[in-house]
């Protein structure tokens, strides 16, 4: 991030930016090296530096943790008291800071092929299969030749489209109001938010306005779809 457009940032509050670093966690952790973010965390009478791993906002209390001669150190601090928190090894994630205004550019490693949408999309009807106990065909929709970011995005949806599954799956009652109403599943890019029931048919729209961060978690997105059951 250059100086230029590090001056685009807003300010946001801490519980904001805990939030932020909570969702670079989640994503790191999953990869083969995580790049953990790395902070500084002042408090009313102490200050505390290591690598962010959790934040759970129920407890009020965040988990870093850091290695020292190969042993490992843990901090648990309560978020009520944090004042400031500062913030290092986040360049890719400078967009979620910044309320869109900085672009989000995937490196070419994660811009998946056409084809292989299309194979993950076919994978992703095999667990929801499994998940409901039903077919659910899924089906991404676009005009002409997706370019590289739509595929990204598209590539982040089944993700989230999986996570929402998994809820309404683990919910008998759910579960059984999702596959007695929608047989199919269509999704396409757009400016809003939206879900739409046309006979057994359910068309999402999701929002790329502001990158992932417009995206809906998958509680809302469950939510927008059991308005329909």
């Amino acid at each position: 991030m250059d100086f230029k457009t590090m001056l685009q940032l807003p300010v946001l509050d801490t519980t904001e930016v805990l939030n932020i670093l909570q969702e670079i966690a989640d994503v790191e952790r999953h990869k083969e090296r995580p790049q953990m973010p790395q902070v500084t965390i002042s408090t009313t009478n102490d200050s505390a530096t290591g690598f962010f791993v959790n934040y759970d906002s129920d407890k009020r209390t965040i988990l870093l943790c850091d290695m020292y001669d190969r042993k490992a150190q843990f901090q648990y601090i309560a978020s009520h008291s944090v004042s400031s928190v500062s913030i290092r090894n986040i360049e890719a994630y400078g967009y979620l800071l910044s309320d869109g205004t900085i672009l989000f550019t995937p490196s070419d490693d994660e811009i998946p092929t056409v084809l292989q949408l299309k194979k993950d999309i076919k994978a992703l009807e095999d667990v929801a299969q499994s998940l409901l106990g039903k077919p659910l065909a899924i089906s991404y929709n676009y005009e002409g030749t997706p370019e590289d970011l739509d595929k990204f995005y598209a590539s982040k949806v089944l993700t989230v489209l999986q996570n929402t599954l998994s809820k309404i799956g683990a919910d008998h009652l759910a579960k059984t109001a999702f596959t007695d109403a929608i047989a199919s599943l269509n999704f396409t890019l757009g400016k809003d938010n939206t879900s739409l029931l046309n006979q057994d048919v359910l068309t999402l729209t999701i929002d790329t306005t502001k990158g992932l961060k417009s995206f809906p978690k998958a509680a809302q997105l469950q939510e927008q779809i059991e308005t329909f059951l």
